[in-house]
């Protein structure tokens, strides 16, 4: 099967920012250079299929992996046409319609559609987590086997001193200050107008909170942190390459989220050694197993109280990195192993294969 060389095909718009010499991508041109507009998800959405199913026939493939419920849905022709098994990586699935396309109820509804056929059409599917799987089982009103393949970290061995002295240089801060950071993207559903409003209330006065990315709400954030007068206490970095050296210089990560998959922020942030504060929604409580490092999504009070302890007590910024250090042992494994297993699994099952 995959023991030895094995050949990948890539159907996509665009090259994957890396080579491989088993990685042969395929690139479907467009018309369209703007690909947020209306016009080119129906030329998407019309051609695509039919380039896929011409290039799995091309190729003679095994097996069709997809990371998307609504791609798998597209890839129904190339599965018809080779009778290869679909099997479909499920990262994310609890959108709520108004982070999609337009906000429009329409397409929201229409991309609901393409999502459940998605799940019928799979032979197999993997979660990356339990709060996804029972989200599958229910929008697909499915009793497949839905199997789980969390997302994994490695560990890390930095120089924390030297990190931390590069972000004070940096930032022309004192040795003495408290350094919280957060990172993702600026958008609604990452909540950080609950973490400015709790950061206002902190009691500690050399403290700041580092915000790493970027996005719509960058300006919104910025007038908040004006009114309520977070300038000297916060700083907006923007995006960053190098986040994985720059996490082991801060001493708290806070990840206020109340909507995701499973978070790669919170699991660079463990993989860095940082104690993690974390907001308690379904998929966080998979990654941070102890209650006393989450808070409710709309309550920015609890939030306050629970940074004010851990600078108030080394002893509980202490524990708190402990049980985050724990926690990040469940998610320390071989995950392309894991993968290539599950691709095997689904191969031999395939009556292609028989």
């Amino acid at each position: 099967m995959f023991h030895g060389p094995f050949s990948i095909n890539q159907t996509a718009l665009e090259p994957f920012p890396y080579k491989h010499k088993n990685l042969t991508p395929h690139i479907l041109t467009t018309p369209f250079k703007n690909h947020d507009t209306l016009f080119f998800w129906i030329y998407f959405f019309a051609v695509a299929p039919w380039f896929t199913a011409w290039i799995a026939c091309k190729e003679k493939i095994q097996l069709i992996s997809i990371f998307s419920l609504t791609y798998a849905c597209l890839c129904a022709p190339a599965k018809l046409i080779t009778g290869a098994p679909l099997l479909t990586f499920i990262r994310t699935l609890k959108e709520k319609k108004e982070y999609t396309f337009g906000r429009s109820q329409i397409i929201f509804m229409i991309e609901r559609l393409f999502e459940k056929a998605g799940i019928a059409i799979s032979d197999s599917l993997v979660a990356n987590s339990e709060s996804i799987r029972v989200e599958l089982a229910k929008l697909g009103n499915t009793k497949k086997d839905i199997q789980i393949l969390y997302n994994n970290i490695n560990e890390l061995h930095t120089d924390k001193p030297e990190q931390r002295k590069r972000i004070l240089k940096e930032f022309e801060l004192q040795e003495d200050y408290f350094l919280v950071v957060t990172t993702g993207l600026l958008i609604p559903r990452k909540n950080l107008h609950c973490l400015l409003k709790a950061f206002a209330k902190i009691e500690l006065k050399k403290v700041v909170l580092i915000v790493i990315g970027e996005g719509p709400l960058l300006h919104s954030l910025q007038t908040l942190a004006k009114q309520l007068e977070l300038k000297e206490k916060i700083i907006f970095t923007g995006w960053r390459e190098d986040v994985l050296d720059f996490l082991p210089g801060c001493d708290l990560f806070v990840f206020p989220s109340y909507l995701e998959g499973l978070s790669n922020s919170i699991l660079e942030a463990m993989a860095c050694g940082l104690p993690c504060l974390v907001s308690d929604i379904s998929e966080n409580r998979e990654i941070i197993s102890r209650q006393e490092q989450r808070f409710p999504v709309d309550q920015p009070e609890t939030l306050t109280a629970l940074i004010n302890e851990v600078l108030r007590s080394s002893e509980k910024l202490e524990n708190c990195r402990n049980s985050t250090l724990e926690d990040r042992n469940r998610f320390i494994f071989n995950w392309k192993e894991k993968i290539i297993e599950k691709a095997e699994e689904v191969i031999k099952k395939s009556p292609k294969a028989h």
